[in-house]
């Protein structure tokens, strides 16, 4: 049985380009798991006390009640 230089090149690329698909999803993956680590975290750290988010919403709504009111008190002048 005679091999074909040409068979077992083509053997060879086929392979690398095997090789390289699974080094690029490794890389994927290890990249992914870095931008989790990193950037999650920071978004779990900026949870707000229910009660600071009750007192701020309580002002908004102050505040636009009072807009408002100055703003009927222009139109009206």
């Amino acid at each position: 049985m005679k091999f074909d230089g040409t068979a077992i090149t083509n053997f060879i690329i086929g392979s690398l380009y095997l090789y390289l698909f699974i080094l690029f999803i490794f890389i994927l993956y290890v990249c992914w798991r870095y931008y989790l680590k990193k950037y999650k975290h920071k978004q779990t750290a900026n949870r707000i006390n229910p009660k600071v988010a009750e007192e701020m919403a309580k002002k908004i709504t102050q505040e636009a009640a009072m807009h408002r009111k100055e703003r009927r008190e222009d139109n009206n002048q």
